[in-house]
């Protein structure tokens, strides 16, 4: 008899189809539809989907561009550092004036972020030596150097601004990279009895890129640069006016051939400096 039941017994339906509801006072819910979990992934990806589309529709409708020409002034070091030099041995370095010219872009994205890229014309003009006094000898050591470095600079900024288009108070930071064409320096070096030095000889020649020195009268530096700069500024309706900092973070100092004979490891260089800038944007537009 079991078996009879269960073979009448009417198979039931996909949880998935309307139900009957079941008798309840007037005012009480009615039915309910149900569905199975393929269909409600289905349905959430249909809601992103549209949030996503509506997103990028109102980011294309508020993305501008301009484009213009950017001039600036720089003022430039290098650190110098060689890491098997005696304790008497220091490095200091000095600043150095320079320029920079060339093309600068900004694509706006929302009301207050845009990306600003721009090429330019560098000059760079670090200054950096050795100096030491070992007082057992009373003797004293001096050589320093004063480089023009000329670079082609590609920085690309985030920049945040009070109001749309770069308008108002505006904050940036972002990455840069150079490539070294070439340049000049002057040396001196001096030595002498006692704690200062006066006089030596002096000589200038040509900077050129290289990963390793040569036996000539030229310096060499290594061709890329790299590293992350950081600023302020202000937006007026096609000026920007800049200020900012930046830290080189790829070693520029070029290695001692094996043969050189140098007692002491190649110096790890490291560009640095202020820029102050003016440019003027035609646009941004829609």
């Amino acid at each position: 008899m079991a078996s009879f039941h269960a073979a009448r017994r009417r198979p039931s339906p996909p949880h998935w189809q309307l139900h009957k509801p079941r008798r309840q006072h007037c005012g009480g819910p009615g039915p309910q539809l149900t569905f199975p979990l393929p269909m409600k992934q289905i349905f959430i990806s249909l809601l992103a989907a549209s949030g996503l589309a509506l997103a990028t529709s109102q980011a294309q409708a508020q993305t501008t561009f301009g484009i213009g020409p950017k001039i600036g002034y720089t003022l430039s070091s290098a650190s110098f550092t060689v890491a098997d030099y005696p304790d008497y041995f220091s490095t200091p370095s000095t600043y150095g004036s320079g320029f920079e010219a060339g093309v600068v872009a900004q694509v706006g994205f929302g009301n207050h972020f845009a990306l600003q890229p721009a090429v330019l014309y560098t000059r760079k003009a670090p200054g950096y030596g050795t100096s030491s006094y070992y007082q057992p000898n009373n003797y004293s050591y001096k050589q320093e150097y004063a480089l023009k470095l000329n670079y082609i600079t590609v920085p690309v900024n985030l920049l945040y601004s009070q109001r749309p288009n770069g308008r108002g108070g505006q904050v940036f930071v972002g990455p840069y990279v150079g490539w070294l064409l070439g340049g000049t320096y002057t040396s001196s070096t001096g030595s002498g009895r006692g704690t200062s030095v006066s006089g030596g000889a002096t000589s200038s020649g040509d900077v050129k890129p290289g990963d390793t020195y040569s036996k000539n009268s030229t310096y060499y530096i290594r061709q890329l640069d790299a590293g992350a700069q950081i600023g302020v500024g202000y937006g007026f309706a096609a000026l920007q006016v800049q200020a900012s900092f930046s830290l080189g973070l790829h070693n520029i100092g070029a290695a001692y051939a094996p043969n050189a004979g140098n007692p002491y490891e190649a110096p790890v260089i490291r560009n640095r400096g202020f820029q102050v800038s003016a440019a003027y944007l035609f646009g941004p537009r829609n």
